[in-house]
């Protein structure tokens, strides 16, 4: 069972930084308003195709519901960063039928600028056989499927910065995967320690959404961040001697730059998988290993 512990504390470590990257990425999400941006992203797919139609976009946003749901910064206003099917259905409705009784539903579609909207809109009312609760149910169904898209555009763009702050990350902390594997597996002492804080973390099911829940506000985010560097990093910082203060860099030569520097890299990519990745493989490795050599210990 040697391996299996070097790697629960490999695993467990590479769970820290990625918490630690998700906190930041939560940071520069609520900084720069990034969900609010993919929403706006996904919304102008639905309802602006052309130039022409950004009318219609900008009258979706100047609605008195959508601006409530944002938040407002001194003269400034963001989007908010999700809206509800329900919301968006009764935006869309309010702003297609400019007051007008949904009798008129029909003939207000038609007059919409953007051709794939309209053709859009009244295939729904079609299919809903002009009942108004079906048109808007499938109305619904259009904006979760969008969103779902969505979700995976914002995905994947943030995995591309959490490989840059995976990297700082890794530099900040001279957090080299290669050099932390090594030292677990030549200091039993050390590798003792980690996987005892492995084991209690991963028996808190719930510890990966308490100690970085997503979707928090700038200031909720940043203590997030203190917490998590004062307590569950500081915890394995001084028996992996993570950071700076131990180097000598006198006995640095050219090998150890390029070994520390794809050791950097290979963090970095690591971090970019996620924390609920390597929480997910934290806890099924933590569970061979506990039904594996708990009566021969």
């Amino acid at each position: 069972m040697g391996m299996l512990q070097v790697v629960i504390g490999l695993v467990f470590v590479l769970l820290l930084l990625s918490l630690l990257a998700t906190t930041v990425m939560e940071l520069l999400a609520s900084f720069m308003a990034l969900r609010g941006k993919n929403l706006e992203k996904a919304l102008r797919n639905m309802l602006a195709n052309t130039d022409v139609d950004e009318k219609l976009l900008a009258a979706f946003k100047d609605n008195s519901l959508y601006k409530q749901l944002g938040s407002k910064y001194g003269k400034s206003h963001r989007s908010p960063s999700y809206i509800k099917d329900e919301t968006f259905q009764s935006i869309l409705m309010d702003i297609v039928l400019k007051g007008e009784g949904i009798d008129k539903l029909e003939a207000k579609i038609d007059e919409l600028p953007d051709e794939d909207l309209k053709n859009v809109l009244k295939q729904f009312l079609r299919e809903a056989d002009g009942k108004t609760d079906l048109f808007k149910e499938k109305v619904q169904g259009w904006y979760n499927d969008v969103m779902d898209r969505a979700s995976g555009w914002y995905k994947r763009y943030t995995q591309k910065i959490l490989v840059g702050v995976g990297f700082l990350i890794a530099i900040l902390f001279n957090a080299d995967t290669l050099a932390i594997y090594e030292r677990l597996e030549s200091d039993p002492d050390t590798l003792q320690k980690v996987v005892n804080l492995a084991e209690d973390f991963a028996g808190n099911e719930n510890a990966l959404a308490e100690t970085a829940p997503a979707g928090q506000d700038f200031q909720s985010s940043l203590s997030n961040l203190k917490g998590l560097v004062d307590n569950q990093i500081e915890s394995v910082r001084s028996p992996l001697g993570l950071g700076w203060k131990n180097v000598v860099w006198e006995e640095v030569g050219w090998y150890d730059v390029v070994t520390k520097v794809l050791g950097w890299i290979v963090t970095a990519l690591a971090v970019s998988m996620g924390a609920p990745f390597w929480f997910d493989l934290l806890r099924k490795m933590v569970n061979i290993r506990t039904s594996g050599n708990k009566p021969g210990e």
